[in-house]
């Protein structure tokens, strides 16, 4: 598979098969209430396991982010980002604040995953700067920073909607999980989901985008 660029700038998977359209991802999208609390129930109740399937979606996840992470930091490009990894829990007030720094400044703070395992990704590697970090890394800046996008329940949608373009569809189980899974829970409950190394149903994750680009009409 190979990155290319397509005529709106967007790069995207040669073989990209989602079906989303820039205007499509980029102009809206919204959370179904419905979905939000079927994905949480799903991610809640499926307990965290290692398979080959389930191995190798996030092996080829962070392969892929830390491609992109490269891309986006480095030094030959004229938009490239410096990002820190902190200890600072909230480096930024709101998603205002975190895009005003990146196309100011040119520079992302990513808050390291704490000492203890409510935060450390049972799969991807959780020291400081390591592919964990750097999959949020790509995600605050493709995301949110160059799109725009909010950290309310629908730009968190529509950022997940907007990376995963840049993913094979392998990765793109994983990316579902970290992205959706784990937001789903934080809409529904309130409370932030422990990270899991799992992949949820590809049909709810159909469904699920389906529905929320039905409900932004």
């Amino acid at each position: 598979m190979s990155i290319v660029t397509t005529k709106d700038g967007t790069e995207i998977y040669r073989d990209d098969t989602s079906g989303h359209r820039a205007a499509d991802v980029n102009g809206g999208g919204c959370v179904d209430p419905v979905m939000a609390h079927e994905v949480a129930a799903a991610y809640l109740d499926a307990p965290s396991r290692r398979d080959p399937l389930t191995d190798a979606a996030y092996s080829q996840l962070a392969t892929e982010s830390d491609a992109l992470f490269r891309r986006v930091t480095s030094p030959d490009r004229p938009d490239a980002v410096r990002v820190v990894f902190t200890c600072c829990p909230t480096p930024y007030r709101d998603a205002q604040e975190l895009i005003g720094s990146v196309a100011k400044d040119r520079t992302l703070e990513v808050t390291i995953p704490a000492t203890g395992t409510g935060r450390r990704h049972p799969l991807m590697d959780s020291a400081p700067g390591g592919a964990y970090d750097r999959l949020r890394a790509v995600h605050d800046i493709v995301g949110h920073a160059r799109s725009g996008l909010g950290f309310d329940r629908d730009g968190e949608f529509v950022a997940w909607l907007t990376q995963e373009r840049l993913h094979s569809p392998l990765a793109r189980r994983a990316l579902a999980t970290e992205l959706h899974g784990r937001h789903s829970v934080c809409w529904t409950t309130g409370h932030f989901a422990e990270p899991k190394a799992v992949l949820l149903d590809p049909d709810l994750i159909r469904r699920t985008r389906l529905r929320g680009q039905e409900a932004s009409r």
